[in-house]
């Protein structure tokens, strides 16, 4: 699902590779506005940071007035959103500054670990953590029972699997270390690459299958992996063309030109793709299962986060363009319509895959900083009706 961008040391150890590609606005939409009909409140659970800066205007494009209401962003200072573990409690790494610094790269930096971080009152609960390990790269199954995490290195990790009842961990992959990527099959299974090329299945218990040798033309290396059904989708290491493995049959296709990533929709009955157009132009679209274009949703320079809403019916991302700017935020659109409503400019350089609450009504959207000379995260949870 990407432009696989390296990371800085402390973002890499901080959580999986950040997923980049390219966006912008769509041709059969009307122009996108800022929404937040009745004004949105913005809270903040740092109270000594600094007021974010989000620009909020008042929506007059009655279609989008009577579709979208922008209730709240909340902002989680210090964190680094993973996933859902309920509707008002979030998965979340962040950074012990009571660990001793470790050599990370060419420096060092602090451990960070994995916590359940309430969004109401802030209060934090250690899921993964210790003096001397960094632990990031947090995956939910679907059933929200067990736990796929990493002990990061660079673009690596030692992967396990936690079963959140009972606290115990399997580490899979015999110790190996894997890619920083990878997916639920459902909730029993795991699949996950390794840097020789390898794609792998892994049961709970750390039993684990080769699905395929990709170094045999079939991508040389499995990234952005995605899974549907019985299908994994990944892009290969060129990030030029999209596979599709069929666990069931054991078929594999190959399509598309130019493809930086892909990732299906919740029904498993479309996909959302962004394909560079140009040298210096990526374009989200929407197709079926083979790469044939359905419906151009945006263009521009760059795609950040896209994420389909449970329901299927929307796709949250971020846009960064090459013009003046006017354009570059945060949207959600109407996968039906192409439909688009810019939500917030202050976010359009969010970087990681967002992640909408079970509800549909709020989403998590990570941002990083470097101030001196550091790497710091927020977490801006997204709340909106409709």
């Amino acid at each position: 699902m990407t432009i696989h961008k390296r990371i800085n040391a402390l973002s890499a150890a901080a959580a999986a590779i950040l997923l980049l590609a390219g966006c912008g606005s769509q041709p059969s939409a009307s122009e996108p506005v800022v929404v937040a009909p009745g004004g949105a409140q913005q809270t903040n659970t740092d109270t000594s940071a600094a007021k974010p800066d989000i620009t909020v205007t008042e929506n007059t494009n009655q279609s989008v007035y009577a579709d979208l209401k922008l209730e709240d962003i909340q902002k989680v200072n210090g964190v680094r959103g993973q996933d859902w573990l309920g509707e008002n409690e979030i998965l979340v790494d962040r950074q012990d500054d009571s660990g001793d610094p470790q050599a990370f790269g060419d420096g060092q930096m602090l451990p960070h670990g994995l916590y359940a971080h309430e969004l109401e009152g802030g209060g934090e609960k250690a899921i993964v953590a210790d003096a001397d390990k960094n632990w990031s790269g947090a995956k939910l199954s679907p059933d929200k029972k067990h736990l796929f995490y990493q002990e990061i290195f660079e673009m690596t990790g030692i992967g396990y699997i936690m079963d959140l009842k009972t606290g115990k961990s399997v580490q899979i992959a015999k110790g190996r270390e894997i890619l920083i990527d990878g997916a639920w099959l459902d909730n029993e299974h795991f699949v996950y690459g390794n840097i020789e090329g390898g794609l792998f299945e892994t049961d709970l218990q750390g039993n684990e299958t080769q699905l395929l040798d990709l170094t045999q033309d079939a991508g040389q290396r499995a990234n952005g992996i995605q899974a549907a059904g019985d299908i994994v989708y990944y892009t290969g290491l060129n990030e030029q063309e999209l596979f599709a493995y069929h666990t069931s049959t054991k078929k594999l296709e190959r399509f598309g030109s130019g493809i930086q990533w892909a990732i299906p929709s919740p029904d498993g009955s479309q996909l959302a793709l962004v394909k560079r157009t140009a040298q210096t132009e990526m374009t989200l679209m929407l197709t079926d299962l083979a790469g044939n274009e359905k419906k151009t949703l945006a263009s521009g320079t760059q795609v950040f986060g896209t994420s389909w809403s449970p329901d299927g019916k929307r796709l949250a991302y971020t846009v960064t363009s090459a013009d003046d700017g006017s354009k570059d935020g945060f949207y959600i659109s109407d996968a039906a319509t192409g439909e688009a409503f810019m939500i917030s400019s202050d976010l359009a350089d969010a970087g990681d895959a967002m992640k909408w609450s079970e509800s549909g009504t709020k989403i998590m959207v990570n941002k990083s900083e470097r101030e001196n000379g550091q790497m710091g995260f927020q977490t801006s949870i997204i709340t909106v009706s409709w």
